[in-house]
C-alpha cells in the first residue's frame, strides 16, 4: 500500500505504535490503518502461489538460477510465453544479457 500526505504529498510510512499501525508524515500529519491480520495472511499466501507459477529455478553446483515466466513474442513460432533470465556476458560494468526460451518451441534467444 502506497500512500501520499495530503497536506505536504510527502510518502507516508507504516509504523506500529502501541499495538495500531499509522501512516506517518515527516510534517507530522498521522492515520491510524486497521489491518485485518486474516486477509493479510491470504494475501501473502495469494502472492506466493503467484510467484511459485512465474518462478522456475534451476540448481547447478556453483549457481542458482532464476527464470521467470514472461509475456513475449517467440521470434521462431509467435507464441507469447517464454521463461527468461538474466547473465553477465559482457564486463561487469555493462548491463546484463537478457535470454528468453519459448515455452512451445525451446527457442532460446536474447536482447541486450
Amino acid at each position: 500500500m502506497v500512500d501520499f500526505c495530503p497536506e505536504c504529498s510527502n510518502l507516508l510510512r507504516k509504523r506500529l505504535i502501541n499495538g495500531k499501525y499509522f501512516l506517518i508524515c515527516k510534517c507530522g500529519y498521522k492515520k491510524e490503518i486497521i489491518i485485518d491480520p486474516k486477509k493479510t495472511k491470504e494475501n501473502i499466501q495469494k502472492k506466493i502461489e503467484d510467484l511459485k507459477k512465474s518462478l522456475i529455478i534451476k540448481k547447478n553446483d556453483d549457481q542458482i538460477i532464476i527464470n521467470i515466466k514472461v509475456i513475449t513474442t517467440c521470434p521462431k513460432c509467435g507464441f507469447h510465453e517464454a521463461v527468461a533470465w538474466q547473465e553477465q556476458t559482457l564486463s561487469a560494468d555493462e548491463p546484463s544479457t537478457s535470454f528468453f526460451r519459448c515455452l512451445k518451441c525451446n527457442k532460446v534467444w536474447r536482447e541486450y
